[in-house]
């Protein structure tokens, strides 16, 4: 005798089909949430960044400047607000070339970091801007000046000091310099050749020729390659037209011709220098 089993209700059978569906739906509601839900938990200046890295890999610095000046002025955190700041100012300097606007950043930093690497990091960067992209050499001995006294790495103290020579050199301060140079000598180590070579070049604007070639006679002594590669060959060929020794020069030239790599240049200057001696007073085949 067969059982009969009870038929299933057709309301039965469809909640069975659906209820797989709407869990799986349930499970990927709960997931986006989350996702979503993390994400908008994500600091709003967190994000900014993000978005100023997205903008910076497609070439959009302008963008990302705005960015990341905006996500400094609403992080919370010191460090994050003025490591943000720092990267907004290093794309006002090299992508943009917006001098003006990365000095404005680098004063910000400056003026309210509490991490003193952070504020000596802007203060070389204003330096090194006004030095080598404005060349306004009174504004970077400022702001050198100001620089030096707050370093206590002698490695770097030694390549500011240089630079402040350098700005007192290109301001016509040549006393100063020199003063710099003579007490810069006593304790430089890696900038000794360096400090030499100013040297010399501030003798030569004192039309203190002499001086200036046994300047440049030190350092060929010192190193032959750092003379070459500094092009002193040259230099010290020039000394010597300055002080009208045009066949003194010639002669330099003639010793050291093997030593000086650009041989178009270095022809140039021997005819230069024969015209010149060609033509100085009292010489014996002076032209009519």
């Amino acid at each position: 005798m067969k059982i009969k089993r009870p038929k299933k209700s057709t309301k039965n059978m469809r909640a069975q089909m659906v209820f797989p569906f709407v869990a799986r739906s349930f499970l990927t509601s709960v997931v986006l949430f989350l996702f979503f839900g993390l994400s908008s938990c994500k600091p709003a200046a967190e994000r900014l960044y993000a978005d100023a890295n997205a903008e910076i890999k497609k070439g959009h610095y302008r963008i990302a400047l705005d960015l990341l000046e905006r996500s400094s002025e609403i992080a919370k955190d010191s460090n994050i607000k003025y490591r943000y700041l720092s990267e907004a100012g290093r794309l006002a300097r090299f992508e943009i070339q917006d001098y003006e606007r990365a000095i404005r950043i680098y004063r910000r930093i400056i003026l309210q970091s509490e991490d003193v690497e952070q504020r000596l990091r802007a203060q070389e960067a204003i330096s090194e801007i006004y030095l080598e992209n404005l060349q306004n050499y009174n504004m970077a001995l400022k702001e050198l000046q100001i620089l030096e006294p707050l370093l206590h790495d002698n490695e770097k103290k030694e390549k500011v000091k240089l630079r402040i020579a350098q700005t007192l050199y290109l301001t016509g301060n040549f006393q100063q310099a020199m003063e710099e140079i003579k007490v810069s000598l006593k304790f430089s180590e890696k900038e000794k050749l360096n400090f030499l070579k100013i040297k010399a070049q501030v003798l030569v604007a004192q039309k203190k020729y002499k001086e200036a070639l046994a300047e440049y006679e030190k350092i060929l002594q010192a190193d032959e390659k750092f003379f070459a590669t500094e092009n002193l060959f040259i230099a010290a060929s020039v000394v010597y037209e300055e002080n009208e020794e045009y066949a003194e020069a010639l002669a330099y030239l003639d010793k050291y011709q093997e030593q000086i790599p650009d041989k178009a240049y270095l022809e140039l200057r021997y005819k230069r220098l024969q015209e010149r001696m060609v033509n100085k007073p009292l010489f014996k085949g002076r032209r009519k």
